[in-house]
């Protein structure tokens, strides 16, 4: 009995739909892989020879991975966040991952960005507006000396940071400051990133701050690294 005889036709499109897919599949890979390659050699030619020219470069060839491997989706979802969560944010302007985050603690949450760099301060702050996010606002700063009350938020969220900061330690100590007992300090890196910092460093940063591990996700390429502020800290 075939598929015919059963007033059915056979799909003959299907073989080439597949291989088309397979295709596109492959081209896409192969286009992360090159970008990813290119990346790799603006980020040692920047060690060498810091310009704001290859800067600016890395940072637009890290846009389509990171989309791929550390998109604002992802991060929000790795966080950890709940509805009525008050959330910093300390990392490049970034309106997009702001936005994500807003959504994730909804209308009785907020989220309190701070922007290292005033390009992405403005980008953000004029995303922010038009996507007309009411829990969410961005200021400048260099992570450290924040401007809020001790114990004031429930996590922290930090994206391509660490590079960025003047001084890790002393950043981490304001956060600390500011964290509620129990609340999360969540660090996110992406290879492509041109300030991008290993694992092990970013897990050592937080330990060393007084933080404890909590779980990690996806790998060397982008990863995120969860910790937890003690509920109560003994003296030794």
């Amino acid at each position: 009995m075939t598929p015919s005889s059963l007033g059915f036709l056979a799909d003959r499109r299907t073989p080439t739909v597949r291989v088309a897919a397979q295709t596109l599949g492959r081209l896409a890979v192969g286009t992360l892989v090159v970008l990813f390659l290119v990346q790799i050699v603006i980020r040692l030619l920047y060690r060498l020879v810091p310009t704001r020219v290859l800067a600016r470069l890395a940072l637009i060839l890290d846009a389509p991975i990171r989309q791929q491997f550390l998109s604002p989706a992802t991060v929000a979802r790795r966080v950890g966040l709940r509805p009525g969560m008050r959330v910093l944010h300390i990392g490049p302007g970034s309106g997009p991952l702001v936005e994500a985050l807003a959504q994730t603690v909804g209308s009785t949450g907020r989220v309190e960005a701070v922007a290292l760099d005033p390009e992405g301060l403005q980008k953000a702050r004029v995303y922010l507006a038009a996507a007309r996010i009411e829990n969410a606002s961005v200021i400048p700063g260099n992570g450290q000396r924040l401007p809020f009350p001790d114990q004031s938020f429930d996590a922290a969220c930090l994206v391509s940071s660490l590079g960025r900061l003047a001084d890790v330690r002393a950043a981490l100590q304001d956060i600390w400051r500011v964290l509620r007992p129990a609340a999360r300090l969540s660090i996110s890196e992406i290879i492509s990133d041109p300030a991008y910092p290993l694992w092990g460093q970013a897990a050592a940063y937080g330990e060393q701050a007084g933080f404890e591990p909590l779980e990690t996700f996806g790998d060397f390429i982008a990863y995120t690294i969860n910790f937890r502020k003690p509920v109560a800290v003994t003296s030794s």
